[in-house]
């Protein structure tokens, strides 16, 4: 008996059915020829007794090669002889015509396989394996809900599953990092030394632990058993591979916006101890451009001819004055008392200070006022975890892997589609673009939990390694 015992409290024995049966039935299978196949297939879509010479007509078989295929498929007690005919049993039929999907080269083994698979144990042995209410209403989805929801949910349930067998824990590792997260069975066996029924035994306890699944593959004339995760979690896994941005090669050629990592909490500083000095004349809410030559001065890296500078400074101005650290009063922008202590703080402090400042808000230009709510922007800042220690990457290339929850629409789920299930991943619409551009390129980037420039003519930013101390907790 093979058990296993984890935090969620999972307790599958496949004692508690008739397991032997589906390991006979899975060890004839992985040893099918394409013959055998098309004979089983034709057993399975022909009416409940079929003559052996209708079956052999339909197939163009002789005798000779139709008796020992019948003998084998006969062990699995889908049929029986009687006279010169075989008779089908009904409830193994319904069970073959699960596991023949298996063979199709289209064959998704996912939420509708797995349901067909526990459709053989009893229904009241369920709640116990999966430590779910007797009382729900739809086991099924029960189970769903609590083990594969979101990927959040599922990888918690991996996390803590031990099956106290390191054979068996070695084979959901290699699986799950493999190339396309699938390999051969026979790679399996004899990378662990197992037989082919502790094999078949290690899949079918796996599988109800959902976290591997069998299919096959045809190669040459034969059908070789491959392995991997559910089709869903593949298909989930398969995104994140696929869109993982690729880091800029020639990061000593990215232009950034500003050299250090904390400029704009640096920059705000020199501009208030400009103010300290002496009060900065102001041409309505924007600075006197006679003083651009004195700032110009003070920041480090920044021209005046450059074409972003003027709306730089008014974007410092408007922040010092939104935190309440200086003020315009008779068109003279003034440092106010709080500004002292603000700048007696290390540029750590002084980033952090802005961050959690209850008065601070996101105020670019194009984000639609209805996402600049602090819910929107904290769940936009976690998109950068994909990219923590990524280095200089392309923001669209990161816009592509975005999958943080930002509405009710984007909440990364398993869904039912008709007869098929997926995880939805978000699609997000323009404003939602613009608001998790805003959080990377300009939010995070004001405390220094970012880094932008341009590689190539296309925006880039990379995370800092203050960023990355907050983020990677």
């Amino acid at each position: 008996m093979l058990e296993t015992s984890s935090q969620r409290k999972v307790k599958i024995s496949l004692e508690d059915y008739d397991y032997r049966q589906d390991i006979e039935n899975r060890l004839l299978m992985s040893q099918f020829s394409s013959k055998d196949l098309e004979v089983l297939e034709e057993i399975l879509y022909s009416s409940i007794t079929i003559p052996i010479k209708k079956l052999m007509k339909s197939l163009d078989l002789e005798e000779e090669e139709i008796t020992p295929i019948l003998q084998k498929l006969s062990k699995t007690g889908l049929f029986g002889f009687e006279d010169d005919a075989i008779v089908v049993d009904k409830e193994m039929r319904k069970y073959f015509e699960s596991q023949i999907l298996k063979f199709d080269p289209d064959f998704k083994p996912g939420m509708e396989f797995l349901q067909s698979l526990m459709r053989k144990v009893p229904i009241h042995v369920l709640p116990v394996w999966y430590s779910i209410p007797r009382t729900s209403n739809n086991i099924f989805d029960s189970l769903v809900e609590k083990y594969l929801l979101t990927p959040q949910i599922f990888y918690r349930y991996l996390m803590e599953l031990n099956l106290n067998d390191a054979k068996l824990m070695g084979i959901i590792h290699d699986v799950y990092h493999a190339p396309d997260f699938q390999m051969f069975g026979k790679d399996l066996i004899e990378k662990y030394g197992l037989t082919r029924e502790q094999f078949e035994e290690y899949l079918l306890l796996l599988e109800f632990h959902l976290v591997c699944c069998l299919g096959y593959t045809k190669v040459d004339d034969a059908w070789e058993e491959v392995v991997s995760p559910y089709y869903e979690w593949r298909e989930y896994l398969t995104f994140l591979r696929d869109t993982e941005p690729n880091p800029i090669q020639t990061p000593a050629k990215v232009n950034r916006l500003r050299p250090e990592d904390f400029s704009f909490i640096q920059d705000m500083s020199a501009l208030l101890n400009l103010a300290k000095k002496q009060p900065l004349e102001m041409k309505g809410d924007e600075l006197a451009p006679t003083l651009y030559p004195t700032i110009t001065a003070k920041f480090e890296g920044i021209k005046e001819e450059d074409s972003h500078f003027k709306a730089y400074l008014n974007r410092i101005v408007a922040k010092l004055r939104l935190l309440k650290l200086a003020d315009i009063v008779d068109k003279r922008l003034y440092a106010l008392d709080a500004a002292n202590d603000w700048l007696d703080m290390r540029p750590e402090n002084r980033a952090i200070y802005l961050y959690r400042h209850p008065l601070n808000r996101l105020e670019t230009k194009g984000v639609a006022a209805h996402l600049c709510n602090e819910r929107a922007i904290r769940e936009a800042e976690k998109s950068i975890t994909r990219v923590l220690t990524a280095g200089w990457v392309y923001f669209d290339d990161f816009l592509r892997g975005v999958i943080v929850p930002l509405g009710e629409d984007s909440v990364v789920m398993l869904k039912k589609q008709g007869k098929t299930w997926k995880y939805s991943v978000p699609a997000y619409d323009d404003d939602e673009c613009a608001l998790i551009r805003a959080t990377v390129m300009d939010w995070l980037f004001e405390v220094g939990m970012t880094a932008i420039g341009v590689h190539q003519g296309r925006d880039c930013f990379c995370v800092t390694p203050y960023g990355q101390s907050l983020f990677g907790r």
